[in-house]
């Protein structure tokens, strides 16, 4: 499905400019595009708005998460852990898991 574009268009029941675009989705990113245009009135565009707005608040949130200094201190300390070597491989933290899982039953 292509959605079309970059030209300016005057949106006067809303008296603001709008910007067209033309995005190229897979059929399964058109599926759920259609699927959550429906709970929409099938405005395909509010749906599109309201995922970018969603994305870019989280990529705040995540900025600002990354930006805090204990969150800063905790990664420097992890990186450091990794280069040391004081850390459990990720197959050997399975094992464990799983042997503590057949101890339990």
């Amino acid at each position: 499905m292509m959605l079309t574009v970059p030209h300016l268009v005057f949106n006067l029941s809303r008296g603001a400019l709008t910007l067209r675009h033309q995005f190229v989705l897979d059929k399964r990113t058109n599926k759920l595009l259609e699927e959550l245009a429906f709970y929409h009135a099938g405005n395909r565009s509010m749906v599109v708005r309201e995922a970018i707005q969603l994305y870019a608040d989280m990529e705040d949130r995540l900025e600002k998460i990354e930006a805090h200094p204990a969150f800063q201190k905790m990664m420097a300390e992890s990186g450091k852990a990794i280069q040391e070597g004081r850390v459990t491989p990720h197959s050997e933290v399975v094992r464990m898991s799983r042997a503590r899982s057949k101890k339990r039953k």
